[in-house]
Order: C-alpha cells, then structure tokens, then sequence
C-alpha cells in the first residue's frame, strides 16, 4: 500500500514495538498483559508521543475498525502537519472505536499533539490490519538521492537488493543460470 515516507518509517518502528510485546523472555505470550499495562498508564506515557508515538501507539492495539478504506488511504498518504493531514474530529466519524479506548482517546486529546497523535495512532492500526510490506516504497523526494550520494551516506540497500533480485529474474527468464542469491 502507498503511504507517505512519515507512515513508511513509522509503521516499521510501529510493528516492532508491537512484536516486542507479544512475548517474554521465556517465549510466553503476554501481549494482551503488556497491552494492559500500557493502556493503564496512559497518562505516565503520552509525554511519549513527541519522540516515539509508536510506543504509545501500541496502546490503541485493536482499537478501530475502518468504515472507509478510501479516506485512510488518504490519511496514510499525508503527514502531520500538512494541510490534507485529517483532524480528530474529522477521522473519528469514519471510524467504530472500542468502548475500552475511550477514555485513552479523551487522555491524549488533553496532551499538546494528542490530536494528530491520534489520526496517526488510527492510521498505524489501518496499517497493520491492511498493508503488505511487498508494496513499493514512495518515490524519494526529487534531489534527496543526489544529497545522499554527495555526503558519502550508504544507499538505500533494500531497494538495491530488491533491483539485484529484479536483474537475475531477468536474465533467467532470459534463459541464463540464476545466480546464487
């Protein structure tokens, strides 16, 4: 599924926190204790949302179902602080919110960025449910690639990979012997 660059890295932060949670250090599943503890403590852990909102995110685990597809998919495609990133007010209609996230909602509205916290906290959960990572990323910025090359950063090595796989799909079908991957 396309999605801006801000849900493209916050959607893997996101799925990692949530797996942290899934189990212990004996391999026990815990997540729904772990979740509980989190949403318990709402308060203590929404300062968290201006540099990890992944991590207080994993809160609303299970909270939405989706009515409209299509204006998710619109909310996946902004980022906060644009003009087209949707307010609060106007996603929570377009959305069925368990009784239990409630009161976390009304907690986070409270906190300065609770609101776009939440568009983005709902839009991560839309991922989950709804992505397949085999989606192609969003094309880079124009210039960001030469910026990149100039200041001697490695490239963006999945894409290169995804391109190597690519290439010897090719010349297999071309009736080449694959190479070893």
């Amino acid at each position: 599924m396309k999605k801006s660059r801000y849900f493209s890295d916050l959607i893997k932060n996101y799925t990692e926190e949530v797996d942290d949670l899934v189990t212990d250090s004996e391999g026990k599943s815990v997540l729904q204790k772990r979740l509980n503890e989190k949403r318990r403590e709402i308060d203590a852990i929404l300062p968290m949302i201006e540099f990890s909102p992944e991590m207080v995110s994993a809160a609303f685990y299970g909270a939405f179902d989706f009515m409209s597809h299509e204006i998710m998919q619109r909310v996946v495609l902004s980022e906060p602080g644009h003009a087209d990133f949707l307010a609060w007010v106007e996603l929570e209609n377009e959305l069925t919110v368990s009784a239990w996230a409630k009161p976390l909602i009304d907690s986070s509205l409270k906190v300065q960025g609770g609101d776009a916290f939440l568009v983005a906290t709902a839009a991560l959960e839309f991922l989950r449910n709804k992505d397949s990572f085999s989606a192609p990323m969003p094309e880079p910025e124009p210039g960001a690639e030469n910026e990149r090359g100039a200041e001697g950063e490695e490239g963006d090595e999945d894409g290169l990979d995804d391109l190597n796989e690519a290439g010897a799909d090719w010349l297999a079908e071309q009736g080449f012997d694959p190479l070893d991957r």
